[in-house]
């Protein structure tokens, strides 16, 4: 597989898009939040979170203070394709 279908197929996790697109809209989630509001299981939601900071697109936090809590924010990069996602969901 070449390098760039690599980078296609994160976009083949059905919560990837739903995640980048929510948190452009509200700007940052705990996972819980996420959990909650994007509709699905959680196993592939923890699978497209790791799939999403390995690449880049997010940044997860642990707030001081809140061992178990976990903050998640786009990346500038994660701001670019979550608009560009954002835009083609416009267009359909």
């Amino acid at each position: 597989m070449h390098l760039e279908e690599e980078k296609l197929c994160i976009l083949e996790q059905t919560s990837l898009p739903r995640i980048l697109v929510y948190l452009l809209n509200k700007g940052s989630a705990s996972q819980t939040d996420l959990n909650n509001r994007i509709p699905g299981s959680q196993s592939p939601k923890y699978k497209a979170l790791s799939m999403l900071e390995k690449d880049g697109l997010v940044k997860i936090t642990l707030p001081e203070g809140f061992l178990r809590r976990k903050d998640i924010k786009l990346t500038d990069k994660g701001k670019r394709v979550a608009e560009a996602l954002k835009a083609l969901e416009g267009l359909l």
